[in-house]
């Protein structure tokens, strides 16, 4: 029931489903600045108000399947992809909407280091780290512009989590930031990363690198009413048809693909409980 305790927390500072515009800055291709995140094994979990729903729309939508693990009273759902282990969701009912934390797994001895690093850089844990059954040690953290992350012990999820480049799985992360300097000094601190700014279609990008691997990158916050926060994206090579059905669903499209933003290969959306992804055309 740790768990419960640690994610109502977290899930009570999110912000309310919302009308949001975007601006031009959306729209990079990611394929091409985040190539290695793959390689890392983000594990991503969706907080929502409602599972029953949000696993019914992510399965019209992408296909996935679920299986429901009991950890000592607590219903923790597995995503699987192609039969292949992506995620997890978990339901808490006190959430004003969903949200998808992304966490780094990392060993216990490397995990201990690196949460006492971001807490040295400013971030603010959600609760002191908790141990969970069937999932080692996690903690939810809130960075300096609110925006949400994990740290988690590696474990048998994450260790068989699939990073192949497949439809319907994950591409790699975006922070979409309201203080790009801020965030830049701030990770690069907490994650000992390097920073490097580029430009993409003239407008101002960022590139977070472990070493020479490109790990994450960083846009101007291109949404109105939300803050600042981690995006994941999710490869496709049917954009078109997937937000033909995405139409038919309660999900918000932010950005509707368009050959005036990346050859219209980026679309974004806002799940029906609030929580947003972008998805991103890759042809084969």
């Amino acid at each position: 029931m740790k768990l419960l305790v640690l994610l109502i927390f977290s899930a009570n500072i999110f912000a309310s489903p919302m009308s949001t515009g975007i601006n031009e800055q959306a729209g990079y291709d990611i394929s091409k600045v985040i190539n290695d995140t793959r390689t890392t094994g983000i594990w991503h979990d969706l907080i929502t108000p409602n599972l029953e729903e949000s696993k019914a729309f992510y399965a019209e939508v992408f296909g996935w399947t679920y299986k429901d693990t009991n950890f000592k009273g607590l219903m923790y759902t597995t995503i699987y992809n192609n039969g292949k282990i992506i995620g997890g969701m978990i339901e808490i009912k006190s959430a004003n909407s969903s949200t998808w934390i992304s966490a780094l797994p990392l060993s216990n001895e490397d995990l201990n280091k690196r949460i006492k690093m971001v807490v040295a850089s400013g971030a603010k844990a959600v609760l002191p780290p908790l141990k969970i059954a069937g999932r080692g040690k996690q903690v939810v953290f809130e960075g300096l512009q609110g925006e949400e992350f994990s740290l988690i012990s590696e474990n048998d999820y994450t260790r068989n989590s699939d990073t192949n480049l497949s439809d319907n799985n994950w591409l790699g992360m975006e922070l979409w930031a309201s203080n790009t300097a801020e965030a830049k000094t701030f990770y690069e601190m907490a994650f000992g990363v390097s920073t490097s700014e580029t430009s993409y279609d003239g407008k101002p990008y960022w590139l977070f690198k472990a070493g020479t691997s490109t790990v994450a990158g960083m846009t101007n916050n291109p949404i109105t009413n939300q803050e600042t926060q981690w995006v994941p994206y999710i490869k496709t090579t049917t954009l078109t048809a997937l937000f033909s059905k995405i139409k038919n669903t309660k999900a918000d499209i932010i950005l509707t693909p368009s050959p005036e933003i990346r050859n219209g290969d980026v679309g974004i959306i806002q799940d029906p409980h609030g929580a947003i992804i972008a998805i991103q055309n890759i042809k084969s």
